[in-house]
């Protein structure tokens, strides 16, 4: 399945401007220098608070549902790169939404992506 989104990423940023959240596309496209990559993350309480808003209550806590998505992201990443997932070196900016808000974080990928 990799192999096939890592095609289809590819064969995405050869066409047209996109944006592509997680997928490893970091990694996919880190051969390109027309690409803006960006982690965003947020401490748990604003996490678990936020996709409550989003989704719902659920039979699970919203730290359960969290942590246990982020470990199959981890694995996955892992897996499919042989990198850590969520680290720094992998990215070009990391932006704590839970701090600045989704609203700024989009202000400053904007600036940072019409400045390359």
């Amino acid at each position: 399945m990799f192999s096939i989104q890592r095609k289809i990423i590819r064969e995405l940023a050869e066409k047209e401007s996109c944006v592509i959240v997680g997928r490893c596309a970091d990694y996919i496209l880190n051969d390109r220098d027309d690409v803006l990559n960006v982690f965003i993350h947020s401490d748990m309480d604003k996490r678990a608070e936020r996709i409550v808003k989003l989704y719902g209550e659920t039979d699970k806590s919203p730290e359960k549902r969290l942590k246990e998505k982020d470990k199959k992201r981890s694995i996955n990443y892992k897996y499919c790169t042989d990198r850590v997932w969520g680290m720094c070196q992998n990215y070009d900016i990391t932006l704590n939404s839970g701090n600045i808000g989704i609203d700024k974080c989009v202000d400053i990928i904007a600036e940072l992506f019409k400045s390359m």
